[in-house]
């Protein structure tokens, strides 16, 4: 089973702004606006949430704006919560379904002395101090200064390669970091 990158350009500094704030606009907005993530979300983890004491995803929301999450055990609820929250306040980039592209990028990075896949994607940043998930969802965050590190990165390791599924990845990853420049913001992902 292959799982896919969910990609948001996001103003950070909004973001962690969330962190503590009882923001009941913002929360009413992600309830009302998103119910039907947060209906599939309780119906695919109904086990966890009644039988293990996770937290159903709109109270890990709230949890994540009171700044403090109760069940740090249960840290894939609080992942899927800031997912929905960074949804709200971001936007959604890139279009393509791409899957784990290290095997494809790091050897090119490698030789260009450039820093792996891994490290130019934020792999394990989180924005907020919420619980890190065990498994999934996987979070990922880049500064607006490593969005413009991973571009030129990404530029150098082009030429090097003249593979097709190469550089439709390289093509599609740059693209994020390309948005997120635009938009003068960092990017924030997720993987399940």
């Amino acid at each position: 089973m292959g799982y896919s990158y969910s990609v948001y350009a996001v103003d950070l500094k909004a973001l962690r702004k969330v962190w503590g704030k009882k923001n009941s606009d913002l929360f009413d907005e992600i309830r009302e606006e998103q119910a039907d993530e947060i209906a599939d979300n309780y119906e695919s983890f109904e086990e966890e949430i009644i039988e293990k004491g996770a937290p159903v995803v709109a109270r890990a929301i709230y949890e994540i704006f009171a700044g403090k999450p109760e069940k740090k055990q249960h840290g894939f609820q609080y992942g899927y919560a800031l997912e929905m929250i960074v949804r709200q306040i971001g936007e959604r980039v890139g279009e393509e379904e791409l899957t784990w592209f290290d095997e494809f990028l790091d050897p090119l990075l490698k030789k260009a002395r450039c820093p792996d896949t891994e490290a130019m994607m934020g792999r394990g940043v989180l924005p907020l101090k919420i619980p890190m998930p065990n498994d999934f969802p996987e979070i990922g965050t880049v500064e607006p200064a490593g969005c413009i590190a991973a571009i030129g990165a990404l530029a150098t390791i082009r030429p090097m390669t003249k593979d097709e599924d190469t550089l439709m990845i390289i093509d599609e990853v740059r693209g994020w970091f390309e948005s997120a420049k635009k938009l003068k913001r960092g990017l924030v992902w997720f993987i399940y």
